[in-house]
């Protein structure tokens, strides 16, 4: 069968169309044991390039980076005023970043120089960054959509030297696995900026009446007989289109809720009859809806959610903004199964990670950025405050972020059940520029309309 358009890069150009291994040494900080960031190499003097040097210049000195995020100019300039207010002790403390004035930020002036030449909400691809890179157009600064896979193509510094001493980074403040995800070997190369869940996603105009709409928690069971309701009502549409996608997440579902990695790619490697005995479990839950005609994909051609024929999708949360717009006012979320309704389930997030470039002109200063605007609770205030972040979750544990996240109208309880459940996080890739993630899309998409038993052998690439 032909595979769906890996990615949702395909999907957003559709849409834009239609409607125009980590070694840590363990120290203790807060009630939990959090990992230490050990420098790389120890240097005798700090450096431009290694941290803040000892010259008094350096507080008047014009420091100037460009940099790849989704926020306005407005947005940047607010960040880069609060950034510089704090460094020279004139931030108001009775203040936050949900009270500030923006026109007192804009007003301010610092020596922090910060221009940005705008990426998507989900990061840049590496085909984006390769051409940066060809052109001379490399920002020191940039929100990756798959930090791993820029670090492994030599187009990302190591941050240890800046982050060592980063008084942000503890249990206390940061979900530890969304650091450790954007490490290898003990080299932290990214700093986890924001993150999107797996969700499932449907179409108010496909429930059935028979049984009106699906819990938000539900089971593998529940929706199943969903499923059959929506066939039985509307036997021309897919119940659920490209339910192969759904697989790599299904383990836990399958594992008495225990937190499973992507795929079970990481339990396979120490114990491969036992993972395997799960991803069979998932594998065939998914092929049997397809064997009753529960699920389709684009047969003859047309992608059935593109043409507004399918009643559940599954996606990340960050492309809710991009279906909202394309089914406006007929929309509804939903968890992924769990063999039992009642359990917490397991979030399965991807964060969206900032890189500082290896050519970068001033590493320090854009590792410095990166980690306020990722870490700070003023800062993320802000951002959530004045850009558009539905579907979009931080990454650091403060209640007013998150309580600003979980108003919103139309993602926002979902977004309080994936709080309650971040320290089980399992953290994944969604993007095309990893090799797992895209050789398991294009085994899955097969292995569903085939005979056979599941190999996941052929999924970890």
């Amino acid at each position: 069968m032909e595979v769906r358009p890996f990615s949702r890069r395909l999907i957003s150009v559709l849409i834009c169309a239609s409607l125009a291994g980590t070694v840590f040494t363990g120290c203790q900080k807060g009630d939990d044991m959090f990992p230490s960031i050990n420098p790389v190499s120890e240097e005798a003097e700090v450096t431009e390039s290694s941290g803040r040097p000892s010259d008094p210049a350096y507080d008047t000195e014009i420091r100037h980076i460009n940099v790849a995020l989704p926020y306005s100019d407005l947005t940047i300039q607010c960040l880069a005023s609060l950034l510089y207010c704090k460094n020279s002790g004139i931030w108001d403390s009775a203040e936050s970043g949900l009270t500030v004035d923006t026109d007192y930020l804009s007003s301010v002036a610092t020596n922090y120089v910060i221009s940005n030449s705008g990426c998507r909400s989900t990061g840049a691809s590496l085909d984006k960054i390769i051409d940066w890179k060809s052109s001379g157009t490399m920002p020191d600064l940039f929100l990756a959509e798959d930090s791993e896979a820029v670090w492994k193509a030599g187009y990302a510094g190591e941050l240890n030297s800046y982050l060592s001493d980063d008084l942000h980074l503890s249990s206390q403040q940061l979900y530890a696995g969304a650091l450790t995800n954007n490490s290898d070997n003990g080299v932290f190369f990214a700093v986890p900026h924001y993150c999107a869940s797996q969700i499932v996603i449907g179409n108010t105009e496909f429930i059935p009446k028979s049984t009106g709409k699906l819990q938000t928690k539900n089971s593998t069971d529940d929706l199943r007989e969903y499923l059959e309701a929506i066939n039985e009502e509307y036997p021309s549409i897919a119940p659920f289109a490209y339910a192969y996608e759904m697989i790599p997440y299904l383990g836990s579902a399958f594992n008495g809720d225990i937190p499973t990695s992507y795929m079970v790619n990481e339990e396979y490697s120490k114990d491969r009859e036992n993972a395997k005995n799960v991803i069979s479990g998932a594998a065939d839950y998914i092929k049997d809806l397809y064997s009753d005609s529960l699920a389709a994909d684009d047969s003859d051609g047309v992608d059935p959610i593109i043409k507004r024929n399918a009643a559940l999708w599954i996606d990340s949360s960050a492309e809710i903004g991009g279906w909202m717009q394309y089914f406006p006012g007929n929309l509804y979320l939903l968890h992924l199964p769990c063999d039992d309704a009642s359990n917490a389930g397991v979030p399965y997030i991807t964060t969206y990670s900032l890189c500082v470039s290896k050519d970068a002109s001033d590493s320090a200063f854009a590792a410095e950025f990166a980690s306020f605007i990722s870490f700070d609770p003023d800062a993320q205030l802000l951002i959530y405050r004045l850009e558009n972040m539905t579907g979009l979750m931080p990454l650091i544990r403060n209640d007013a972020i998150w309580d600003l996240v979980t108003e919103d109208e139309f993602f926002g309880h979902m977004a309080s059940d994936i709080r309650q459940t971040m320290d089980n996080a399992v953290y994944c890739p969604e993007s095309n520029d990893s090799k797992v993630y895209f050789n398991t899309n294009e085994y899955t998409a097969g292995f569903v309309k085939q005979d056979g038993d599941f190999d996941p052998e052929k999924c970890y690439g």
